[in-house]
């Protein structure tokens, strides 16, 4: 068991990478060949095209048109009963890898629920449930609970006293969360 799990992550990452290697490759590769005079085609073209296009991609969403195209699309996307869910976490997890994880995922804590301690991230720092039933208890935090191995978890409501702020950037924290493991870095 050991063995597999040293091999797997690599395995997978590899795997993962070589299919969108391919997968451009192929996407790209034939659409170049109809584009360019015979000859100018080689292996690898469709892969370097699919790099140029994503980092073009990127590059035009801090044009304002563009901003509001996907904003557009997205409005659509948000409209749609399964593609929402699909869509929201697509969006989700790629948030998660972005740089700025650590800003969308909000301070990271533990939660403590009678015995148990959680790990989370405070979404609000002041919450307020509307027709609260508790205005008289001391001021709550919004704490998003992830699940392990899911696209999902749970949002609580618990008093402030009950949350311990960590010193863990968030993507570390997160991995740490899906994936059942412990927030202490390797040696």
């Amino acid at each position: 068991m050991q063995g597999v799990a040293l091999i797997a992550p690599v395995a997978l990452t590899i795997a993962l990478l070589v299919w969108l290697g391919t997968w451009s490759e192929n996407t790209f590769g034939g659409l170049i060949k109809t584009l360019l005079p015979a000859g100018w085609y080689f292996k690898g073209l469709g892969l370097l095209s699919g790099i140029i296009v994503t980092l073009g991609v990127g590059l035009a969403a801090n044009l304002f048109l563009v901003r509001w195209v996907v904003q557009l699309a997205e409005s659509i996307l948000e409209r749609i009963p399964l593609v929402t869910s699909l869509f929201q976490a697509f969006k989700d997890i790629a948030r998660l890898f972005s740089q700025d994880a650590d800003q969308q995922l909000g301070q990271v804590v533990a939660v403590d629920i009678g015995t148990l301690r959680l790990v989370g991230f405070v979404m609000q720092k002041d919450a307020k449930l509307p027709g609260s039933f508790d205005e008289d208890d001391e001021s709550r935090v919004a704490v998003y609970l992830a699940m392990s191995y899911q696209l999902g978890g749970f949002t609580v409501h618990v008093p402030k006293s009950s949350v311990t702020p960590l010193d863990v950037p968030a993507d570390q924290a997160m991995r740490a969360v899906l994936t059942g493991g412990s927030l202490q870095s390797a040696p």
